[in-house]
């Protein structure tokens, strides 16, 4: 019932990660048309136009994601899997697990969806990231510490992560300002 991650990569331009922070409010997704975008949970309500979606739970949603175009990665435990319905063409199961992987079937958790997300660009074998939404204000400090986890491995494998949310708790990555997050995206950055 689990899938992989697979062609196509995203290693040709930049991919803009959209989390759910208020930051967002400021962001309009048609300026990061050109770059690979990926949508965590329900903001691919938001951007039906995006690459793929990914979420270790929808928040109720799943019924809906059936009728969205985008690719859905949904990280499930096994345990999870018990009683569910094959899901619809467009929503590929991957194995849920803790840690992080380079196996394009499995994403490790990390207690949140933004945390696994950081895997599909991974496995989808991208260089350059920009998180978008990625707030985790000073309440959410001890969630935006589990980032850590994945500083040595992107720095091994020269993938740069910067944050485009200058007030976020997540302080291993490089922040940034909203446009200069959009210029990133969009190749204008200087």
């Amino acid at each position: 019932m689990y899938g992989r991650i697979n062609k196509p990569f995203w290693d040709d331009r930049p991919v803009a990660v959209i989390g759910g922070g208020p930051s967002l409010l400021d962001l309009n997704y048609e300026e990061l048309r050109g770059a690979h975008v990926l949508a965590v949970r329900t903001s691919i309500f938001d951007i039906p136009w995006a690459d793929a979606a990914f979420g270790l739970d929808f928040n109720g949603s799943q019924d809906k994601l059936t009728s969205v175009q985008s690719r859905v990665y949904l990280a499930v435990r096994e345990d999870q899997l018990q009683g569910t319905e094959m899901p619809s063409k467009n929503i590929t199961l991957l194995k849920r697990l803790d840690g992080l992987s380079d196996d394009p079937g499995v994403i490790y958790g990390g207690g949140s969806s933004d945390f696994g997300a950081l895997q599909i660009f991974i496995h989808k074998r991208a260089k350059q990231i920009v998180l978008f939404g990625f707030d985790y204000e000073a309440r959410w400090s001890t969630w935006a510490e589990h980032f850590r986890v994945y500083v040595p491995y992107l720095t091994a494998h020269g993938i740069n992560v910067v944050n485009a949310c200058p007030s976020s708790a997540i302080g291993c990555f490089q922040k940034v300002a909203l446009r200069d997050g959009i210029a990133i995206c969009s190749g204008r950055a200087t």
